[in-house]
């Protein structure tokens, strides 16, 4: 399972590293963090309980995994997961976060912590956007559809207008992808067969279309010129001149005032 997107294992000891980060390069564009979002980012399992327990580990080739052999004195880590010989967990990304969020925590190093005290137990960080899922619990493939969680998850979420346009970029290529799903679902023979599933997808699809044509509206204001003859940036500009204008118009004789339209009508 999950071949296609998880590298080939690596074993370590368990007492090699105390913590594991997974973090996302800075040459990787955030874009790329919309089809991580399909699988799990990393499985870990213990394959030897021992003196000295073995761990198996995988993750996404496009993560980068550094293990270090002491906690940060700030660290705050939440629920742990204790775990046996044949036992793992799978690190995901919280259904219905934004991925602009999990791709700067993803930049910043989401850290997991590996605890031998009492056996071999797990925890993520307290304030992470991921969740940790052991494998004995992992049901996300018998939920109802993904894509269908997806278009709910997309349509409640409260999204920050006032972002920059490449965020905004990056929401619009979101919510465009899980209409391409949406539309790849109610095509095949899944939504052939599940009438009531096939009719909440066909709900959805003009709802998410609505939510991208808004975005995409604040996205393009962002560029736009009030007026060709200007710069896109120039609107203050503008403003202040036509404040000036009524106050030249104030202080002017009527002579002046009736001279200058003259010349501007000539002129057009």
């Amino acid at each position: 399972m999950f071949q296609q997107y998880l590298n080939e294992p690596m074993v370590l000891d368990a007492d090699q590293a105390s913590v594991l980060t997974l973090t996302l390069p800075s040459d990787i564009s955030d874009f790329i963090v919309l089809q991580a979002m399909s699988a799990p980012l990393l499985e870990l399992i213990v394959v030897l309980d021992s003196v000295r327990p073995k761990i198996a580990i995988r993750f996404q080739p496009l993560l980068e995994l550094t293990l270090n052999s002491a906690l940060s004195p700030n660290s705050q880590f939440g629920e742990t997961f204790p775990r046996t010989i044949g036992q793992g967990i799978r690190l995901y990304s919280r259904m219905g976060t934004a991925p602009k969020f999990c791709a700067d925590e993803l930049r910043s190093g989401v850290s997991l912590k590996l605890d031998l005290s009492h056996g071999l137990s797990l925890a993520l960080q307290s304030t992470s956007k991921f969740e940790l899922i052991s494998l004995e619990a992992d049901l996300r493939i018998l939920y109802e559809p993904r894509v269908l969680l997806m278009a709910k998850a997309i349509l409640a979420r409260q999204y920050d207008y006032t972002i920059s346009s490449e965020a905004l970029a990056v929401h619009m290529a979101e919510i465009e992808q899980v209409r391409a799903e949406l539309h790849t679902f109610l095509r095949g023979e899944l939504g052939q067969c599940h009438e009531r599933l096939a009719q909440e997808a066909v709900k959805l699809e003009p709802l998410l279309l609505k939510k991208c044509q808004w975005m995409f509206r604040i996205y393009t204001n962002m560029h736009e010129r009030p007026n060709y003859g200007r710069s896109s940036n120039d609107a203050d500009n503008v403003d202040k001149s036509l404040r000036k204008l009524e106050c030249y118009e104030l202080l002017a004789s009527p002579e002046l005032i009736e001279m200058v339209k003259r010349l501007t009508e000539d002129e057009a």
